[in-house]
């Protein structure tokens, strides 16, 4: 490889939104975080290069050509031939945060160095939450908007590879920074660009040389690709897709109240662009940490069921221990043993509007004296509850394919389904009646459980 000359340079320039919160790290805290988001000199958030390329080296690994277009340390000399930029974030739809800026507009800028935080718990290998383990951090905003860009230093044989990198970038299941097994980081392509340069070629190689880099420019001589839905089957995961609908009521609890009630819905604001600005829409939350922590534990209530494993005879596992919850869900490192894993389940959060979700419903409730079974004096409180007003909750579960037994397969899929059947409650007060749902279950596009069709 060292001796072929690189006849060809292909460079794509992708505007993705999103999807889901963002968190890329950048290993700093403050008085009031626990961990505080990568930004540029303007103090708005970006996602650095070296996050772009680690996602994109990864998801090649054992690929033929992944060390060819990555390089390898192993080889001398062998560095990599793609060239990724940072993604910078968009001010508007035409106006990107690059360099330097005399003038940001003063809602943008309060707005993004001032983001919101998501509050989490250490889990232990039990899988209860570990004693001092809250912490929390900074997310940028779902639907803020960011640009970079690849470049693939190659020959004509290359046509195939570049656009397998493309495709990765396409796919539902790229995801970029920290927590994206908890509902952050996904991306979606909203347009990109791409060409190839032929250098051999006089025409194309001036065109490249005329190049310009800088994402302002609007004179950009790439050609525009039509972007499909990204929802398109990944053949890395298996899809699966539950339709809902609630019982009645549901929550998925911010923590505290407002001005009408001691607890509430998780509400976020969401960016939006129009009218070439940003704007902000509070919406309700529904966090996918809330629903991978119900679906963890019925995947080891599953698995200890089908391995015949009970706890009064003294092989029954839980939490990491468990091994179908340690090969789906992951465990960090020193849990019982247990070597450091990445979770192999991918779940979205899920957001809707005021016209989607109504959380104007208060309940009072008064605390009981456990002792004289009567109420407590002065314990009176009164909680908020998110109504449905669409027909029903459709989200995806993305299990990474892998050398499974046959028994973790069959656990998660048991536990979906009992999800679908009533029989899973999700979010919270789930023993006042809350969080009941029913509906249908989907494999890779393929039906396998309708609660209306149950014999």
């Amino acid at each position: 490889m060292s001796n072929t000359i690189f006849t060809h340079r292909f460079i794509a320039r992708f505007v993705v939104e999103a999807d889901t919160p963002l968190f890329v790290g950048s290993g700093n805290h403050s008085l009031l975080k626990d961990a505080l988001v990568q930004t540029d000199i303007n103090g708005l958030p970006m996602i650095p290069g070296t996050s772009l390329a680690g996602v994109l080296r990864h998801s090649f690994t054992g690929s033929d050509f992944a060390n060819s277009i990555f390089g390898d340390s192993a080889a001398k000399g062998a560095g990599s031939r793609l060239k990724v930029s940072a993604a910078y974030m968009m001010l508007s739809d035409t106006k990107v945060s690059e360099g330097i800026l005399e003038k940001v507009s003063e809602t943008t800028l309060s707005k993004y160095t001032h983001l919101p935080s998501r509050q989490h718990v250490r889990i232990n290998e039990k899988g209860t939450a570990e004693k001092n383990g809250l912490f929390d951090n900074e997310v940028v905003y779902k639907g803020t908007r960011f640009v970079f860009e690849l470049e693939l230093k190659g020959t004509a044989s290359d046509t195939e590879n570049w656009q397998a990198i493309i495709n990765q970038v396409l796919s539902p299941t790229f995801r970029i920074g920290s927590g994206t097994r908890n509902g952050y980081g996904s991306l979606k392509v909203l347009r990109y660009f791409e060409k190839a340069f032929d250098l051999t070629d006089e025409k194309s190689f001036k065109e490249y040389l005329a190049f310009e880099p800088s994402f302002n420019d609007n004179t950009l001589k790439l050609n525009t690709i039509p972007v499909e839905s990204n929802t398109a089957e990944n053949s890395n995961f298996t899809t699966f897709t539950l339709n809902l609908k609630p019982d009645l009521f549901f929550v998925f609890s911010e923590g505290f109240g407002d001005d009408e009630a001691d607890n509430k819905p998780l509400t976020e604001d969401v960016a939006i662009y129009a009218d070439n600005r940003i704007s902000f829409e509070k919406q309700t939350v529904l966090p996918a940490s809330s629903i991978k922590g119900a679906i963890s534990h019925r995947v080891a209530f599953h698995y200890n069921k089908l391995k015949k494993q009970f706890s009064d005879e003294g092989n029954g596992t839980i939490g990491t221990q468990n091994e179908a919850v340690f090969e789906l869900l992951g465990a960090e490192g020193g849990n019982n043993n247990r070597e450091a894993k990445a979770g192999n389940i991918f779940i979205n959060d899920l957001y809707y509007t005021e016209k989607q979700i109504n959380n104007n419903k208060i309940f009072n409730h008064v605390a009981i004296d456990r002792f004289t079974g009567g109420a407590m004096d002065g314990a009176l409180f009164s909680e908020k509850v998110s109504n449905l007003l669409e027909e029903s909750i459709r989200f995806s579960v993305f299990v990474k394919n892998a050398n499974y037994n046959e028994w973790v397969i069959k656990s998660i899929e048991e536990t979906l389904t009992d999800i679908c059947k009533g029989l899973l409650p999700l979010g919270g007060m789930t023993t006042k009646g809350h969080g009941m749902f029913t509906g249908s279950l989907s494999e890779n596009g393929k039906e396998i459980f309708n609660y209306t069709q149950k014999s």
